[in-house]
């Protein structure tokens, strides 16, 4: 049977038994290196993880079990996504190819190329037709789902394609690196220039409603911007270190932020306030995400684990604080 998943089932049987903080749900085992990246699947009940294992993990996210390891890649994975349908799973390694995953079955579908050099980011198009990847080559390539066939291959006023957001109506993205611009989809020609950013961007984020614009940085700081002017709306200061993922709710009230300080943390988007802070990694946390309906927050770190946080458990005892305050 092997050492390592007599292990991940004691450590998990732990966690089980352990008793539990406020606003903490679960911690998640499986991984045997820094988890990198992940997302929930569109109805809420999966999720994807990717690690410098070199695997891509498929979760019930409700158990915090594995479902399925998808192998293959040669390289730590940098980004993964689900399709809008959520049968597609899509995973990009950090120097190599970009494939796309079967759900269902666990089999490879696709391989695209990719870039040739570092892949950071790769998102499907809101129409889950095609998909976009963006590495350290200055390009951000649009990739036909079906076939796996190049179609589009712009070049920003960037030094790197860091990260990828799109906007809700599936015409325009914000792209990050070392600086924050909004591009037309149709064309890759920019539309706006956030103001401001300082240092390298790691992470981007359009709010569901399509009204404002996200950044994290190497800092420590979130921003906020106008996604229509590309308007500084606030300097959100909470972490001490680099923030490395940061993402809005389905609603775009909250957003939740992972960094270096090994915190995840929850803010109000209204007035820019850190609700609550999560503490429990014990390393880096690399990527961060809501579950659909907003009631969950799910991360993942250099510790190897995911951990599965309670945001209505949260918001709960931010409400209790200030009446009691």
């Amino acid at each position: 049977m092997g050492l390592w998943p007599v292990l991940t089932f004691f450590m998990a049987a732990l966690a089980a038994a352990a008793p539990r903080p406020a606003s903490f749900a679960r911690v998640w085992y499986g991984h045997t290196d820094d988890v990198t990246c992940l997302a929930f699947s569109p109805d809420g009940t999966q999720a994807l993880s990717g690690s410098r294992d070199q695997t891509v993990r498929l979760w019930d996210a409700s158990k915090g079990e594995s479902l399925a390891v998808y192998s293959g890649q040669e390289t730590p994975i940098a980004a993964v996504s689900f399709s809008t349908d959520g049968r597609t799973a899509l995973s990009a390694s950090d120097q190599l190819a970009i494939r796309s995953w079967d759900v269902r079955t666990g089999e490879p579908v696709l391989s695209w190329p990719g870039h040739g050099v570092f892949v950071y980011s790769a998102e499907f198009f809101p129409s889950a037709a095609k998909l976009v990847s963006g590495g350290s080559d200055r390009n951000l390539r649009v990739w036909d789902v079906a076939t796996g066939r190049e179609i589009a291959n712009w070049r920003g006023n960037f030094d790197y394609v860091q990260a990828v957001a799109f906007g809700p109506d599936g015409g325009r993205a914000l792209v990050g690196g070392a600086d924050c611009e909004i591009i037309d989809l149709a064309t890759g020609q920019r539309r706006t220039v956030l103001a401001g950013p300082a240092g390298i961007v790691l992470d981007v984020d359009i709010s569901p409603d399509g009204n404002l614009a996200l950044s994290a940085g190497m800092d420590g700081n979130l921003r906020l911007y106008d996604a229509r002017t590309g308007a500084l709306q606030g300097v959100w200061k909470g972490h001490r270190k680099a923030v490395s993922w940061a993402s809005f709710s389905a609603d775009s009230k909250l957003v939740v932020s992972g960094g270096y300080d090994y915190t995840v943390r929850l803010w109000d988007v209204a007035t820019g306030r850190n609700i609550k802070t999560w503490t429990g990694h014990t390393d880096r946390v690399r990527a961060v995400a809501f579950s659909p309906d907003g009631r969950r927050a799910l991360s993942g770190s250099d510790d190897k684990t995911l951990r599965l946080w309670d945001v209505d458990q949260a918001l709960a005892e931010d409400r209790a604080q200030r009446v009691k305050n």
